[in-house]
């Protein structure tokens, strides 16, 4: 019995070792996103591959800013970095020059339970809601 104490004493310990170890790489570069920028990821919680612009952008996928994986993977997280006080929100869109449905982030806001395929953004100065 008292080794099997010592067993249950030293896999608890082990346990605190484990969860008191520094954060993994990705877990470190989550949500990394330059100031000034919309961001979106292809996993949720800012993880995965991401794409990052500093200015409007009419087409991800031949635009200013080419993002490599958004015609075939919709995103999972975005974050509207913007710092711009003339702006209120970014808008994203469906489709390709500002078309289709969009949806609207504002300012200093990010989400990761966002799901979409889109094609364009811009910012706006009108209030998204």
């Amino acid at each position: 019995m008292h080794i099997r104490r010592k067993l249950i004493a030293m896999t608890m310990l082990m346990s605190t070792l484990v969860l008191a170890s520094p954060p993994t790489a990705a877990q470190a570069a989550a949500w990394d996103c330059p100031s000034g920028s919309l961001c979106i990821w292809t996993g949720t919680y800012g993880t995965g591959s991401r794409c990052a612009w500093s200015n409007a952008d009419n087409d991800w996928y031949g635009g200013s800013v080419a993002c490599s994986w958004a015609s075939s993977r919709p995103y999972r997280s975005v974050w509207n970095r913007g710092t711009s006080s003339s702006y209120f929100g970014v808008w994203i869109y469906g489709g390709a020059n500002y078309t289709g449905s969009y949806d609207c982030i504002p300012q200093g806001d990010r989400h990761s339970a966002s799901e979409g395929y889109a094609r364009s953004h811009r910012w706006r100065t009108n209030a998204c809601w």
